[in-house]
């Protein structure tokens, strides 16, 4: 007999704000399968920094994870 290692993913809309400064100019959604919320938001901040938004020139960039 075999131990199942099988972890249920979801799927989440993850939504991520860019800001200069403190104020936003862009968001984007992403789509990331995970175990759960948290790990969904963290997957999806590392997914943004591929981001055409993710700029090096803009001064000040944050990103966050926008709940609702």
């Amino acid at each position: 007999m075999q131990a199942s290692s099988h972890i249920d993913r979801q799927r989440f809309a993850i939504e991520i704000e860019f800001a200069s400064g403190g104020e936003p100019y862009a968001t984007e959604t992403y789509t990331v399968e995970a175990t759960d919320w948290y790990r969904a938001q963290r997957d999806a901040l590392e997914m943004s920094v591929s981001s055409p938004y993710d700029n090096v020139r803009i001064p000040d960039l944050t990103r966050r994870v926008i709940t609702r």
